[in-house]
């Protein structure tokens, strides 16, 4: 499949992320719970034409920010595949980064306006529990229902069993191993969701329990969906591995239909929130509790997962210990994977190099490095073609295939080399095959040739 076409499928697939993120920033500035970017509004807030101004700003900024991304996202798609792939998850972690910096510039600017006016509600500072609504008025699905996509997760791993391929063995153990531990942590995650404590909006204990109901039905029916949805994708996948339009046809249905999952569950329990409460006139107020209108931060709180405010997301309390553990590794994994993704794309336009000195053959290509005894060389060949290959572990791209592969007619094979530049040299030892090539074709016949004479 040519580099146009992979760069429009990664293109379908990162813009809509933009959106997303813009909609869902954007809608924080309508009222749930009296609560407009983090911050609780008494009427005479919510309807403050400074209020208003303010939230008219966040949104266009949001809105320019996104447009200026997808703009730079396009034009990365000039780039070689390998590394717009790697530049463009960079670009996506920071235009989902940027605009909560925005959000937190608003939400200072309305907490700053709100001390000055005096805006407050009946109740403010502390935690407000509705002991009702938090007695689970949804009835429980059982533990069971989360058990079938597990056994679905787990039949790649007896077909990779059964495969006499080391390789397709070890892929599919890996694989499964994922899909089944996704499955169970959807099964671990629901009965968390029921010992949360329940949405309290106010006096009306009927609203607080409907509130309640709302955001866990939504969760169970999103975590249903999940599991079974991602159990069943893999199966797919694992049987149409050998064919490269098919995986990405299969990837690129089950990501639109798992964020389209995720999407409606969270408008679902957002415009419920916003119908319900939008004639309170505001009762209770938490603000002191969450940090930039994001973050909990109760060190009083037993609970190290909470409820979102609005919305039926859930995040961690960051006044507990392990609440900072959990932040602290976020952030590293996040820094971690912006490292990984630069160093991976400037690798990408490294170049191929061999040598042979002090009868060794040495290779590099970025972080790919190796070393090869000419004693120990058992085969060499040159081929034209590269025989059926599917990737096991490493990079599958139209100009780049990198990592541990399967490769027909070989063993243990790791690869290395532009497939659209033949040909390819083929070392064989006893514990492994590599696969290589150089940056032209001349480049590459001319280093056989001198390897060929050091053999």
């Amino acid at each position: 499949m040519g580099e146009t076409v992979m760069s429009i499928f990664w293109l379908v697939i990162m813009l809509p992320c933009l959106i997303i993120i813009g909609v869902l920033l954007t809608n924080d500035a309508k009222p749930k719970k009296n609560i407009v970017l983090g911050v609780t509004l008494n009427y005479a807030g919510l309807h403050d034409k400074r209020v208003d101004a303010i939230l008219r700003r966040f949104k266009r900024t949001v809105w320019i920010w996104c447009g200026v991304s997808s703009a730079a996202f396009a034009a990365m798609a000039l780039l070689d595949m390998g590394q717009f792939i790697m530049w463009s998850i960079v670009l996506l972690i920071v235009a989902i980064i940027v605009p909560y910096v925005f959000y937190v510039r608003a939400n200072r600017s309305l907490t700053a306006l709100k001390k000055a006016e005096g805006w407050s509600v009946p109740h403010t500072g502390g935690v407000f529990v509705d002991l009702r609504a938090a007695a689970n008025p949804a009835k429980p699905v059982k533990r069971s229902a989360f058990l079938p996509p597990v056994v679905i997760a787990l039949v790649p791993l007896v077909m990779a069993l059964c495969s006499a391929d080391e390789a397709e063995r070890l892929g599919g153990i890996l694989m499964s191993a994922a899909i089944a531990f996704i499955c169970l942590m959807c099964m671990l995650m629901y009965p968390l969701i029921l010992r949360q404590r329940g949405d309290v909006a106010g006096p009306d204990r009927d609203v607080n329990a409907a509130l309640t109901r709302v955001r866990r039905y939504n969760w169970t029916k999103m975590l249903l969906a999940t599991s079974y949805l991602t159990s069943i994708f893999m199966l797919l996948f694992y049987l149409c591995m050998d064919s490269e339009l098919w995986t990405l046809v299969l990837t690129a249905v089950y990501m639109f239909v798992l964020i389209g999952i995720c999407i409606a569950t969270e408008f679902t329990v957002r415009r419920t929130q916003e119908r319900l409460t939008r004639d309170d006139p505001g009762y209770i107020d938490e603000d002191e509790l969450w940090l930039w209108g994001m973050f909990y931060n109760n060190p009083n709180d037993r609970h190290l997962f909470i409820n979102d405010r609005t919305g039926s997301g859930m995040g961690v309390n960051i006044g507990r210990p392990a609440g900072k553990v959990f932040m602290a590794l976020t952030a590293a994994l996040l820094v971690g994977l912006l490292v990984l993704c630069i160093a991976l794309a400037l690798g990408f336009s490294s170049p191929f190099e061999a040598s042979i000195a002090d009868g060794t053959l040495y290779f590099s290509h970025g972080a790919e490095k190796y070393e090869i005894a000419l004693e120990d060389i058992t085969g060499l060949d040159l081929i034209a073609k590269l025989p059926p290959a599917r990737r096991v572990a490493g990079t599958g791209l139209p100009n780049l295939l990198e990592g541990r592969f399967t490769v027909e007619g070989y063993e243990n094979v790791r690869i290395s080399l532009n497939p659209e530049q033949p040909p390819y040299i083929v070392v064989q030892t006893v514990d492994i095959t590599r696969i290589f090539a150089l940056d032209s074709s001349e480049e590459t016949e001319a280093f056989y040739e001198e390897l060929q004479e050091a053999v």
